[in-house]
């Protein structure tokens, strides 16, 4: 029976993506969000119980990279499909609102290579698509938050254009295909460990000074989500490495 325990939690994930997705085309994309951030949890613990059970198998390994397409995949590319067309574009159509679901199938092409050529790295290759994911819908989660408490920032404003988005996905597509060295934070505490958690401290400090007051709680976890991840990509950028 345990051997069925990690697959339960990656379907958990996959069902995290379906319903971000559902919920992105009715207009709650902080409630996407949610799901997404839910997803990322789920997708962190499936391999760690699969190890600690010690029942990883293949048809786990693929079954995980099928639910992360649409978790970290399609989820966060409707949110800012969505974001796009419905607040910058109002209604009407336009080329650069489909830019955004590019982030699909360059998250495709990121899980299968790791799938094919990267399971035995220890540092990532390319921006992981959780990442890519959780800085595409923190971004849109903290923009809705904003909006609907009337507050002001100057992120908000920046989402409002009608290149910003496309450019976010675009960096977030090339990223993922790069072959740019990407720390992953398992293994010995070392320099990237603590320069990370230097980064963190920052990151709350500048939310403390610069957040918009009145906007809901999970609007501030977003916006700590989406500058944590800048600041991890930063670090890989730069080259930190222990």
């Amino acid at each position: 029976m345990k051997k069925y325990i990690p697959s339960l939690i990656t379907c958990l994930n996959l069902m995290c993506g379906v319903c971000a997705s559902i919920l992105t085309m009715w207009g709650y994309f902080y409630q996407a969000y949610c799901f997404i951030l839910a997803g990322a949890v789920f997708d962190l613990c499936d391999g760690a119980v699969a190890r600690r059970l010690n029942v990883a198998s293949p048809l786990g390994v693929q079954l995980d990279s099928l639910s992360d397409v649409i978790t970290f995949g399609l989820a966060p590319s409707l949110m800012m499909f969505s974001w796009y067309f419905k607040t910058i574009c109002e209604g009407a159509s336009h080329p650069l609102a489909f830019v955004p679901l590019l982030l699909v199938p360059f998250s495709a092409i990121r899980l299968a290579r790791y799938n094919v050529y990267d399971t035995k790295e220890t540092l990532f290759r390319g921006l992981p698509t959780p990442a890519s994911a959780m800085i595409a819908a923190s971004a849109i989660a903290y923009g809705h938050c904003c909006t609907m408490a009337g507050a002001q920032s100057a992120l908000l404003a920046l989402l409002s254009t009608d290149w910003v988005i496309p450019v976010i996905a675009g960096t977030l597509c090339v990223l993922m295909v790069s072959r740019i060295k990407m720390f992953s934070l398992k293994g010995k505490i070392g320099k990237r460990h603590y320069a990370l958690l230097a980064g963190v401290v920052a990151v709350v400090a500048g939310i403390a000074a610069v957040a918009p007051r009145g906007i809901m709680f999970i609007g501030y976890i977003a916006l700590f989500t989406l500058l944590l991840f800048c600041v991890y990509i930063l670090m890989a950028i730069v080259g930190l490495k222990d």
